[in-house]
């Protein structure tokens, strides 16, 4: 493949991970990237975001096959709900794609992708930003040297979003057509009851908003490091009427080593926590990572263990590089070099795969769909 000098993008979803991170690391890549057009419903925040970053009018649409037409090499699908459409459409056009995390809401969603994959040249790139990220991949290869682990430890403490939207001064406009709004609302809902059936509504909101918009980081994480899981054994969430729960899973692999990932919606404090600790008899490493929210907060990772005695700790800032500037520099070298995607529809697919078993696993009257055939496959391998 010859050399490209600047790929031209366009943005679909001009909303708070657009503007807080993608945006601005993009006009600062600029001689990677030519930020060409932006998509959104909203006309408004298209011409607030097209002034912002000198976005010309006519390259500013409401309508996406128009967007689709115009001369851009790749999308970035930055879009709430599901993104299988959006990425599907940009893959028929002759696009590459980037796409924030979820990839999609079910597993059959993800193999149509795969399908269309296997008839074009071009690449997609899920957005997980913490494979990326200076720190973790430090601590992976910390990780995987670690003998017989005992027990790792997930823990994330989730703030109400709006207090960081609120300090990066994310623009948001009522402008959208009632028509519009309850027509994602009605696809939503078709696909996720695909996915899990007819469960509580609020367990339906936990499935797609805390699982697969911000759990599913950390099953990539924790994939990424172990390998796949044998099964989930247990999953508990709590209040059990709350769109906002706590949810604690375990994860089996192996009679030596089990995995608790505990997910915590705890609106009040402003400090996002997300720490991953692998215990050994002979080895302690902790992993804190940054905020998603804060641009150049390192990563920190911790060690502790003996020495001739005595107990050994130390503390690692790797880099003050953001993981989501990071994942850009891959996505352009995957598009020029030919490299492999690491962060791939597989990859993701995956981790549908397991967080339809997590939910399942908790048995919520009304299961059904692929999570309850997972559940029953579990049960028919026990």
């Amino acid at each position: 493949m010859p050399e490209i000098c600047c790929i031209k993008v366009g943005v679909v979803g001009c909303g708070a991970i657009a503007q807080i991170m993608h945006l601005p690391h993009l006009k600062d890549l600029n001689e990677l990237f030519e930020l060409k057009a932006i998509c959104d419903f909203s006309i408004h925040l298209l011409n607030s975001i097209g002034q912002k970053y000198g976005i010309d009018a006519n390259y500013r649409y409401t309508d996406y096959t128009s967007f689709l037409e115009s001369d851009i090499d790749a999308v970035f699908v930055l879009t709430e709900g599901s993104h299988a459409p959006l990425v599907s459409q940009a893959l028929k056009a002759g696009k590459h794609v980037f796409c924030e995390k979820p990839l999609c809401f079910t597993v059959k969603e993800a193999e149509e992708i795969e399908g269309l994959l296997e008839q074009t040249d071009k690449i997609v790139m899920v957005g997980y930003m913490k494979r990326y990220d200076p720190g973790f991949k430090y601590a992976l290869d910390l990780a995987k040297q670690i003998e017989n682990p005992r027990y790792t430890q997930v823990t994330v403490l989730h703030p109400d979003e709006q207090q960081y939207f609120d300090m990066h001064g994310v623009l948001r406009f009522d402008d959208v057509s009632e028509d519009v709004k309850e027509t994602k609302i009605r696809e939503q809902n078709r696909i996720v009851t695909s996915a899990v059936g007819n469960i509580e509504e609020n367990l339906k909101y936990v499935y797609h908003d805390a699982m697969l918009s911000s759990m599913v980081h950390n099953i990539n994480v924790i994939r990424t490091i172990f390998g796949e899981p044998i099964k989930v054994l247990s999953t508990q969430i709590w209040p059990i009427h709350s769109c906002y729960p706590t949810i604690t899973t375990v994860l089996d692999y192996g009679e030596r080593h089990h995995i608790i990932l505990t997910w915590s919606y705890l609106s009040g404090v402003r400090n996002y926590v997300e720490e991953l600790s692998v215990y050994s008899d002979s080895e302690r490493i902790k992993v804190k990572f940054s905020s998603p929210f804060l641009k150049n907060v390192p990563t920190i990772v911790s060690q502790e263990y003996m020495q001739n005695g005595n107990l050994v700790t130390s503390e690692v800032e790797v880099s003050y590089d953001n993981a989501f500037k990071e994942e850009l520099r891959v996505f352009y070298q995957c598009i020029t070099t030919n490299k492999n995607v690491a962060t791939d529809v597989i990859d993701a697919k995956a981790d549908i795969k397991i967080l339809q078993s997590i939910l399942a696993a908790n048995q919520p009257k009304g299961l059904g769909g692929e999570a309850f055939a997972r559940l029953i496959t579990s049960k028919k391998s026990e």
